[in-house]
């Protein structure tokens, strides 16, 4: 879809809604089952070699920043873990998916129905 046809659409005052403040449950703070500052990631990561998901040509589409941003073993690096994570990558709208319920519970994000003002506004003269 174009995104300047979407940003111009009109939403009525009565769907807008307002997010508000309030504390997470702490039954959704899900235990780690693995410390995050442990990697398996080396520094000297090997050359990348293609999968069946992840080929030359979908890196091309990837933005590894302006030339000479990264050095050839950062690069390589990312490589690495994209493939590494190749069944968590969508290169099409068909390989979306959703998160596993194993991960967390579902977060509801509360909100408040906007109140439309009941005062009119200021007569500015002309």
């Amino acid at each position: 879809m174009d995104h300047q046809i979407l940003a111009a659409k009109y939403k009525s005052i009565l769907k807008k809604v307002r997010t508000f403040n309030e504390p997470m449950p702490q039954d959704l703070n899900p235990p780690l089952a693995i410390d995050p500052y442990e990697t398996s990631l080396s520094p000297n990561p090997p050359i990348f070699q293609e999968t069946l998901k992840v080929t030359h040509e979908r890196l091309q589409a990837v933005n590894f920043g302006p030339p000479g941003w990264l050095s050839n073993e950062e690069i390589n690096l990312i490589k690495k873990f994209i493939t590494l994570r190749e069944k968590e990558i969508s290169f099409c709208e068909e390989g979306r998916g959703l998160l596993k319920h194993s991960y967390g519970k579902h977060y509801k994000i509360s909100v408040i129905p906007n109140e439309p003002w009941k005062k009119k506004p200021i007569p500015i003269p002309k």
